[in-house]
C-alpha cells in the first residue's frame, strides 16, 4: 500500500483525491492531509507516510520555500508536485529543489496512480523535453572552458525558462538590439538557423 500525505489548501481536491483512492483496490491510500507546509511538518511527525502530495502555490507561501522546507524536515520522503501551472520553468524550478514527479491537476486517476507508483519505486519521472533542457543547462554552467560567456549561457537558460528575448533583455536591463546581436552571435558560431536548433546543437556538441 502506498501511502500518501497531501499538502493542499484547495478543499475539494483533498475530497477528490481521497474519494478516487478510498477504498484502496488500487494500493494507494491518503492517510493525511494539510492545508500548509508548518502544519504538514508537525503531523508528519506522528504519520508514516511514502509520498508527499504538494501543491505548487499554497496562498501566503513561496512554492521554493515550501518545498525545501519538507526536504530539510523529510529529505527520505519523495515530493510530487500537483498543480494547474503547467509552465515549463515552473517544472523546472521543482526538479531542480528535488521534486521526483511533476502532474496537472487536470490529468486522469491513471496518470496520478501510475506517477506514484514510478515515484513509490525511487524513480524521478521527469518529461524527456524538461530532462533535455536541465541537461543542457548544466552542461552550459559546468563546463569549464566553454565557448558561451556567461552572459551568453544566462539568455539561452532564461530562453528555454520560457522567457522572449524582449523579456530578456528587460530583465537584464538592456536593449532588445544587444540582445539579439549576442543570440545572433553565438547562432553564427554554432551554425544554427534559430534558437531552438541552436538549443539542440548545443546539447548535442561534446564540448558542453
Amino acid at each position: 500500500m502506498i501511502r500518501l500525505f497531501v499538502i493542499e489548501d484547495h478543499f475539494l481536491i483533498v475530497s477528490g483525491l481521497k474519494n478516487s483512492f478510498r477504498s484502496g483496490k488500487e494500493g494507494i491510500r491518503i492517510i493525511g492531509s494539510a492545508t500548509n507546509v508548518r502544519d504538514a511538518v508537525e503531523q508528519l511527525k506522528l504519520i508514516n507516510t511514502d509520498i508527499i502530495i504538494l501543491d505548487l502555490f499554497i496562498k501566503d507561501d513561496s512554492p521554493i520555500e515550501n518545498i525545501r522546507t519538507i526536504i530539510a524536515s523529510y529529505p527520505l520522503i519523495p515530493i510530487v508536485i500537483l498543480t494547474v501551472e503547467t509552465s515549463v520553468a515552473w517544472k523546472k524550478k521543482m526538479f531542480r529543489e528535488g521534486a521526483k514527479a511533476y502532474l496537472d491537476k487536470g490529468g486522469s486517476k491513471t496518470i496520478l496512480k501510475n506517477m506514484l507508483i514510478q515515484v513509490s519505486k525511487g524513480m524521478t519521472v521527469i518529461p524527456n523535453e524538461i530532462r533535455q533542457q536541465i541537461d543542457v543547462e548544466n552542461r552550459m554552467n559546468l563546463q569549464e572552458g566553454s565557448s558561451l560567456s556567461k552572459e551568453e549561457r544566462e539568455i539561452l537558460i532564461n530562453y528555454s525558462d520560457g522567457y522572449g528575448l524582449k523579456e530578456i533583455a528587460h530583465k537584464k536591463g538592456k536593449s532588445l538590439s544587444s540582445i539579439e546581436k549576442k543570440v545572433q552571435k553565438v547562432r553564427s558560431r554554432i551554425g544554427a538557423r534559430n534558437l531552438p536548433e541552436l538549443i539542440k546543437l548545443l546539447f548535442n556538441q561534446k564540448e558542453l
